[in-house]
């Protein structure tokens, strides 16, 4: 009995001793590290642009210029998988995908679909889903080799460090590819991406729209910013696709309605004419106050659904010196905040609808109202989302003055 045990121990030290190590393994310095993929059309096949670490760069002096930290090469290729082992073929190091966090589609091939792209890069272990999806107006490979991050060393910081920031203006969505792969299956929602581009630098802006009653602030797409200097790449506004094609895009401000209904506004700065006198504008911050309460109150070939929407705000300027932080001032100013945020919704939902695209994923509040999967995908919510009604309440409470309790008007001679 003894010697069986001792067997019986010996086997299991032999299985551990196998299952340790690292075969597949290698070393950093024998790997290339890509940090982003750009994927274009190019006639009938891919071209596909790589942003690869420079190691021996990033360890010297020279770390500090962004422009040698990466080198940029492009290849053309069928598939993802062939523009790898081209890439491969080209390095004299192993490439490796683990370290992704940046998709870049062209809107080319946005619009003409991305079918055969999402999923090879969903089944490869080497692609994570928390990687970051863009879509770029303009030619991929420019945007890559311009994009040098005047912060920032490496390309993969300057892309944390974006997203974070997303928060501060909610100008675009986080999207990931998890979520976007998820919505391309989905029976209600649609699929959404962040929009990406490049600033001429010029100073001169083109809003891409007008603005609507009682707003102060211009509707922005990547590129139109009025302004000069700093890094020419900007994140503005929401790629919309239709199932697997793109079929248009939000602005600016239509992107912080869509992030309001989201419940993820957790600061932006609205500024609004002031309700008594035009001529000033004023500064509020607002964030959500609770989540969107979304309601579907019938369906049929014209769905109804009830929104209600709560936001808090502080005021941070008063030009005016009217005193907005009295109770019968403030109504004012909250009714101009809750009227600009209600105009705005309006404005996203109706271009959604004309897409057909349900990026809020309002048909995830219908899914209690089918007895089965089979009702729910006959009742084809994509399709009825263009006909439905909406009812929409929004609350604004103004919470805090700032550091001023009381505005006072400044002294004229």
């Amino acid at each position: 009995m003894r010697k069986r045990q001792i067997r019986i121990i010996a086997c299991c030290f032999l299985l551990c001793m196998l299952v340790l190590g690292c075969n597949g393994g290698r070393e950093t310095d024998e790997i290339a590290w890509v940090l982003t993929i750009g994927v274009d059309k190019a006639d009938d096949d891919l071209a596909i642009t790589y942003r690869i670490a420079v190691p021996k760069e990033l360890a010297g002096e020279s770390s500090k210029d962004s422009k040698h930290a990466t080198t940029v090469v492009t290849v053309k290729a069928p598939t993802l998988a062939e523009g790898r082992n081209l890439l491969n073929a080209t390095l004299s190091r192993a490439v490796s995908l683990s370290q992704v966090r940046l998709i870049v589609i062209s809107e080319e091939l946005a619009y003409a679909g991305v079918d055969d792209l999402i999923g090879p890069l969903t089944r490869f272990r080497e692609f994570r889903g928390s990687i970051f999806v863009l879509v770029a107006r303009g030619n991929i490979r420019e945007i890559f080799e311009k994009n040098t991050p005047v912060l920032e060393t490496l390309t993969s910081r300057w892309v944390e460090n974006s997203i974070q920031s997303s928060n501060e203006a909610a100008y675009y969505p986080k999207a990931t590819l998890h979520e976007f792969y998820q919505r391309l299956k989905s029976a209600s929602g649609a699929p959404y991406a962040m929009y990406y581009s490049l600033n001429p630098l010029t100073g001169q802006g083109r809003p891409s729209g007008e603005k609507v009653d009682g707003e102060a602030s211009k509707q922005y797409l990547p590129g139109d910013i009025p302004r000069n200097g700093g890094d020419p790449a900007e994140i503005v506004g929401t790629a919309v696709f239709n199932s697997s094609k793109m079929v248009g895009a939000l602005d600016s401000e239509e992107t912080r309605a869509f992030i309001i209904m989201q419940d993820r506004l957790d600061r932006s700065f609205l500024v609004v004419e002031d309700p008594l006198t035009q001529k000033h504008k004023i500064n509020i911050a607002i964030r959500n106050g609770r989540k969107p309460k979304i309601e579907i109150l019938s369906l049929g070939e014209k769905p109804v659904i009830r929104i209600d929407v709560f936001l808090e705000g502080e005021i941070t300027a008063i030009p005016s010196g009217i005193a907005y932080e009295e109770p019968e001032y403030r109504s004012l100013l909250e009714k101009q905040v809750s009227n600009v945020i209600k105009r705005q919704l309006q404005d996203m939902l109706a271009k959604t609808q004309s897409w057909g695209a349900d990026i809020v994923d309002f048909g995830y509040y219908s899914r209690g109202m089918f007895s089965t999967t089979q009702e729910l995908f006959a009742y084809n919510w994509r399709k009825r989302y263009q006909f439905a009604q909406f009812d929409i309440t929004v609350q604004t409470e103004l919470r805090r003055s700032g550091l001023m309790q009381k505005s006072i008007p400044i002294q004229k001679e």
